[in-house]
Order: C-alpha cells, then sequence, then structure tokens
C-alpha cells in the first residue's frame, strides 16, 4: 500500500482556507492581521487577489496598529527577508470609526512578542471581535494573559494550527532561519559570550524546533527513527526533543 504524499503547499493551504472563513464562524468583511513570518508563510501558497477576494477587505500587520509611517519600512523589511513577501493592501487612515464595524483575523506566531501586541490591541480594540489563530503551540501562560486582557469579550475563537514553516514547494519546507552558525558551537564557548548572543541562540533552537515539530505535525508523519551527527551535541538534543514531542 502506497503512503499518502507529502505536500506542505496543500498543508498550509488547507489552514488558510480555514481561517479566512474563521473555520466557518467569520462571515462578511473582515481584516486579515499578520506578522512578518505569517506574511512570508501565506504568501507562499496564496496571492494577495487571492485573499482580498474572499470577504478580505483588508491585509495588515499587527505591528503596525495604526497605519503610521513605519508601514512601509515594515513592508519593505518583509520584502527582503528570504524573498517571500506578500504585498500588504493598507489604507492610509486606519481607525476605529473605519472599521470598527468590521471583524479581525489574526494569524500569527504564538510568540511572547505577538501575545504583548494582541494584549495592546485588546485594551483599545480597533474592531468588533477577533478570531485568532496561531501557526503553533501557544503556551498556557500566554494563553491565560490573553483571557485576563479580553475585558470587552472581543476574542470569539482562538486555534492552533502547525503552520510554522515556509513551504517553498510541496516536498521543499523551510523555516527561513538565518545566522544559525552559532547554534553549532559549544556549551563553553557560548557560556564565554554575552547573555545576549546565549539568548538569541536559546531563542533561535526554539524557532528550530518548533519549526521542525510543526512540519511533522501538519504532514501527519512520526518518524521511527531521527538520524543525527554524532559529534554534535546540538543536533543530538534537537533530535531527542523532536522524539520526546512526536
Amino acid at each position: 500500500m502506497e503512503s499518502e504524499e507529502l505536500d506542505g503547499i496543500a498543508s498550509i493551504r488547507g489552514y488558510i482556507d480555514r481561517l479566512v472563513t474563521g473555520d466557518g464562524r467569520c462571515h462578511g468583511m473582515k481584516v486579515l492581521l499578520l506578522d512578518a513570518t505569517t506574511t512570508q508563510i501565506l504568501s507562499c501558497v496564496s496571492t494577495q487577489s487571492e485573499i482580498l477576494s474572499r470577504e478580505v477587505y483588508l491585509v495588515s500587520r499587527l505591528d503596525d496598529p495604526r497605519g503610521n509611517n513605519n508601514s512601509q519600512n515594515n513592508n519593505n523589511n518583509n520584502n527582503t527577508n528570504g524573498g517571500h513577501s506578500l504585498e500588504l493592501h493598507e489604507e492610509p487612515t486606519t481607525n476605529s470609526t473605519h472599521v470598527g464595524h468590521m471583524k479581525a483575523v489574526c494569524f500569527l506566531r504564538p510568540t511572547e512578542i505577538n501575545i504583548g501586541l494582541l494584549v495592546k490591541e485588546l485594551a483599545s480594540p480597533r474592531f468588533s471581535e477577533y478570531h485568532l489563530y496561531f501557526s503553533g503551540i501557544l503556551p498556557p501562560p500566554l494563553l491565560d494573559l490573553l483571557a485576563e486582557n479580553d475585558a470587552q469579550d472581543r476574542v470569539r475563537q482562538v486555534q492552533e494550527f502547525y503552520a510554522d514553516f515556509l513551504p517553498i514547494n510541496p516536498d521543499l519546507l523551510s523555516l527561513n532561519c538565518r545566522n544559525t552558525l552559532p547554534m553549532t558551537t559549544n556549551a563553553a564557548t557560548r557560556a564565554s559570550t554575552n547573555n545576549n548572543n546565549a539568548r538569541d541562540t536559546a531563542d533561535l533552537y526554539q524557532r528550530n524546533l518548533m519549526g521542525l515539530q510543526s512540519m511533522l505535525l501538519a504532514l501527519k508523519r512520526q518518524p521511527a527513527a531521527i538520524r543525527y551527527q554524532k559529534s554534535s551535541k546540538m543536533a543530538r538534543k534537537i533530535a531527542a526533543d523532536i522524539g520526546e514531542s512526536t
């Protein structure tokens, strides 16, 4: 019996089809809010015209909430990040009176920074309701923080998708992580560097771990064995962590 074909693009497109409609719970015109990474993910499987044709009035970045002068800079940064970009449809005067009757669908990575932006957004909500979709597993403390700061009960649903990777081709997936060389240094070398470098390395490791876990879950695969370079402690660690999580 032949195994099911692996198709990263189809997996991500299936998630995008669900979130654009709020998984069947968000009808009518809506605003799609993204972050830098999910903008790249979306651009791999859909064009701007396709998204806007599905009752999406506006595609914007959550980290540019008021459509200020930084929007052009943020877009430029997106366009130069790994070659994947989605042209954002920005309005020069995005305010509560202009889109307050609309619903917001948010597709974001489950990071502390994004949760902080959502908390700030919910403190002074611009939209009538929020449908939150995360590209990976949201840690319980961050979910609790969201719940505690939704004073006006604008959040209608929170879901976790396994979409924390870029599907370049059906059989070619990328995490688009740069500057990974510091991860290969040994613990003694990392200890001799400053705390900022150590923190960056830890964040980069976590990003790689979450991305690989997301790939396996999206493709519904549980590896029977994981091969890794014997001389690399980092490779051994990430293989062990993936094995435990799957």
